[in-house]
This record gives C-alpha cells, sequence and structure tokens, in this order.
C-alpha cells in the first residue's frame, strides 16, 4: 500500500539534494582531478509548483509511488515529479 499524498495543490516545492561529493559511485571523475576540485556539490535551487492532483504510478515491479505535475518558476512546460524527490520549500 502506498503512503498517502504528502503535498497539495498551489505548494511550492524543491528538489531534495542528491547524493553529496567524495568518493562515490556516482563521481566519475579521475582521482586526481577530485583532489584538485575538491568534492561535488549539487545545488538544489529548482523551485516548483504543483499544479494538480497527484496521481498513482506503478512501475514493472509493482511499486506505487505519487507522481506530481510540477511546473518549475518561471518555465510554462509541466514536469512529472515523484514524491520521494520532491521536499518542502525551506523559509529563508
Amino acid at each position: 500500500m502506498a503512503s498517502k499524498p504528502l503535498y497539495t495543490i498551489g505548494q511550492r516545492v524543491q528538489e531534495r539534494k542528491k547524493a553529496q561529493g567524495g568518493i562515490t559511485d556516482r563521481d566519475l571523475r579521475s582521482f586526481t582531478k577530485r583532489k584538485l576540485q575538491g568534492p561535488l556539490t549539487y545545488k538544489n535551487e529548482r523551485k516548483y509548483i504543483i499544479v494538480g492532483e497527484p496521481v498513482l504510478k506503478e512501475d514493472r515491479l509493482k511499486r506505487r509511488s505519487w507522481n506530481y505535475p510540477v511546473i518549475e518558476e518561471g518555465q510554462t512546460q509541466i514536469q512529472y515529479k515523484t514524491q520521494g524527490i520532491i521536499q518542502p520549500v525551506k523559509q529563508e
């Protein structure tokens, strides 16, 4: 059973942080380049507004997740983001 949808229409959300840098399996740079440039840093500056009701999607392995129709601020094209990828915007 899938969890309840956490976000509502009109709510502002942002992408969660991805895996931090350092020596991880996502870091494809050479050892020397990693030493010179330091750890990778990902910024989660993309902010979205939820524009519709979430849709319960099931993948090939029968795992279900909520997909939200969102629009990035400053854009007009609708994208779909999974509930695990987004988080509420932190107040600054």
